[in-house]
């Protein structure tokens, strides 16, 4: 393995995923509320539902543990 050869362990690992979900809703949020500004400019229908799958969907992976994101701590052995 590439780390072993590097001389590193892995002593600790903490996946946060559940956390970008709520930050993926927080976010769909925001741009639904700020949409009537976004939409009078360049921005239309396209875009807005673009963003809202993107943001659905990752937050949907999150939350189903189908994809996390983590923290990962090495040392040098």
């Amino acid at each position: 393995q590439p780390v072993a050869a590097a001389g590193l362990q892995l002593v600790d690992a903490r996946g946060f995923g559940m956390d970008y979900a709520r930050t993926l809703a927080e976010w769909r949020q925001r741009f639904n509320a700020a949409w009537p500004a976004l939409s009078s400019g360049s921005f239309d229908i396209r875009f807005k539902r673009m963003w809202e799958l993107y943001l659905s969907y990752c937050e949907g992976g999150f939350r189903a543990g189908q994809i996390d994101v983590k923290h990962l701590l090495f040392e040098h052995r």
